[in-house]
This record gives C-alpha cells, sequence and structure tokens, in this order.
C-alpha cells in the first residue's frame, strides 16, 4: 500500500478545502488526519515550531492511518511538505510515481492571512508589520518570519519539486483559480489524478474562514496548543463545533495596512517574475 498523492501546501492557500472535498470522491481515500507531517517530521522536531506539532515518526503508524481497501487513490495533505529542503526527495524515495498538487496564493495575502490565523489561536500578539520588518524582540521572532514571509518565498520550493519529480507528477492551482472557479478547478485536479470528473461533490460549505474569539480570556486559552489537541480527541466532533460556535465569532477580517503591503510586494518581486517564468504563468497581479 502506497499513498499516491500529496497536497504539499502552500499553508494558507485553500489545502484543507481541498482535502475535504477530495474526501467526498467515491475513488478516493483521503489520510484520516489532515497534516500527518511524516515526510517533515525530523525538520519540525528540529525547528520546534510554536504550533505543538505531533507528526507521524513511523512508516508503521503512517500505514495505519489509510484502511486497507482496494482500488482506491491515497493522498494525504501536509503544507510543512511545501518549505522544508528534504521532503521532495523523501516523498520521492517512498513512491516514486507520487503525484503533487500545490496550491499558490499570493503571498502578500497569504502571509496576513497566516499571521491572522496564528492571532486568532493565541500564538502571536506582536504587530504583524513589525514582525515582517523584523523590528520585535521576541524568542519567536524568526519563526514568526519564517512562517509569515519565507513561506511564502515560492521560487526554490516550487523547483526543488519540479527537479525531483519532473513537471508532469505536478500540478501548481493558483490559488485565485480555485477560489473562484472552484468546480473547474477541481475537475482539473480530478483530471490530473485520473479519477471521474464527473462525480458531485458538495461545495457549498467553506473551511478555515476567519473567526474572531469573543474575548481576550478565550484567546489565552486558545493558545495552550496541547490542550487543545487533548480535549479535541477526547470531545465528540459535534460537541467541538458547538464549543467552536460559543468562543468565537464569524467577523470581517482585518486589513493589511499599506505599509506592510508595500513592503511585502518590494521583498517578494523577483521571487514572484522567477516563479512567473518557470511556470510560465502570468502572476504580475500579485505584485500590483
Amino acid at each position: 500500500m502506497k499513498v499516491n498523492f500529496f497536497i504539499a501546501g502552500a499553508p494558507k492557500s485553500g489545502t484543507t478545502s481541498l482535502y475535504q472535498y477530495l474526501c467526498q470522491h467515491k475513488e478516493i481515500e483521503m489520510c484520516s488526519i489532515k497534516e500527518p507531517d511524516f515526510f517533515s517530521s525530523t525538520a519540525l522536531k528540529k525547528e520546534q515550531t510554536y504550533y505543538g506539532n505531533d507528526p507521524i515518526k513511523s512508516i508503521e503508524k503512517y500505514n495505519k492511518l489509510f484502511s486497507n481497501k482496494k482500488d482506491l487513490l491515497r493522498g494525504e495533505a501536509s503544507v510543512s511538505y511545501l518549505f522544508y529542503d528534504d521532503v521532495a526527495k523523501k516523498i520521492k524515495k517512498y513512491n516514486e510515481k507520487a503525484k503533487i498538487i500545490i496550491i499558490l496564493r499570493n503571498p502578500v495575502d497569504r502571509a496576513f492571512s497566516h499571521y491572522l490565523m496564528d492571532y486568532r489561536l493565541g500564538l502571536v500578539s506582536e504587530n504583524f508589520e513589525d514582525i515582517v520588518k523584523k523590528r520585535i524582540d521576541h524568542k519567536n521572532a524568526l519563526l514568526y518570519y519564517q512562517q509569515y514571509v519565507s513561506v511564502g518565498e515560492y521560487y526554490h520550493q516550487v523547483e526543488r519539486y519540479i527537479k525531483v519529480f519532473g513537471p508532469e507528477k505536478l500540478l501548481i492551482v493558483n490559488y485565485d483559480d480555485f477560489k473562484n472557479n472552484l468546480a473547474d478547478t477541481f475537475e482539473k485536479i480530478c483530471l490530473f489524478l485520473n479519477i471521474s470528473h464527473t462525480f458531485k461533490v458538495d461545495f457549498t460549505k467553506s473551511y478555515n474562514i476567519y473567526k474572531r474569539p469573543r474575548n481576550k480570556i478565550v484567546r489565552w486559552v486558545y493558545s495552550f496548543t496541547r490542550l487543545r489537541k487533548i480535549l479535541s480527541q477526547i470531545i465528540p466532533k459535534i460537541a467541538v463545533n458547538y464549543i467552536i460556535k460559543m468562543l468565537f465569532t464569524e467577523s470581517k477580517k482585518p486589513k493589511l495596512s499599506s505599509g506592510a503591503r508595500k513592503f511585502l510586494i518590494s521583498h517578494y518581486k523577483d521571487d514572484i517574475i522567477n516563479l512567473s517564468k518557470l511556470l510560465n504563468q502570468d502572476l504580475s497581479s500579485w505584485i500590483k
């Protein structure tokens, strides 16, 4: 039994939604948990990010995340796979026929969305613009910068997967297409995976919608990542959804300051130009 395809990233680019939509497909079995991080476990352990990651470390445990049903295409989604240097080669060694799906979002918007997620979870309190301009003195300053800025430097990350797998084994999806033309983009993904593209999928539900903690106490309690994981394992899913609705409220997203936007556009400009040439795609809208 081998996993046939991987959603490798990027973070905050619709990978959770794609994972959920693919879970509905009758020809596919997605990993029982999103983000097992098996092929990036060594890097995550070495780095000790502030997310409280608990990646799957053994192939035996990894295999148990899938059933033994035959004639199903198996897939998993771990957004850490795109960023870390050695993951592509590890996946190739595991399954040389594996296919890779990568969703790329405007790196400026992606960075701020990532920050808002961490802020909601109580994992960061510092000002976003101060973080990206390296003006903070915090134990996680370098990790914040990595997660919000470096992760969005796509060129070398994508180039690495092209070199390891070849362009025919990669599908690069533009987040804007995924968001604005979901049905057509999902059909394209199905064709890439050689599965039925006429299968009816429920696209009505959105995932990872921006939610704001109702107060500072909720945000503080929610910042304990290990506590959240323990509670999510012992509390029924229906109850978890109800609790989240009680503790968080959907609201309008804060806007990125013009100063931070201009700074990040300037920072990413060369990387975007190189990526555009690599993929032969017009990504000029990302630097406007």
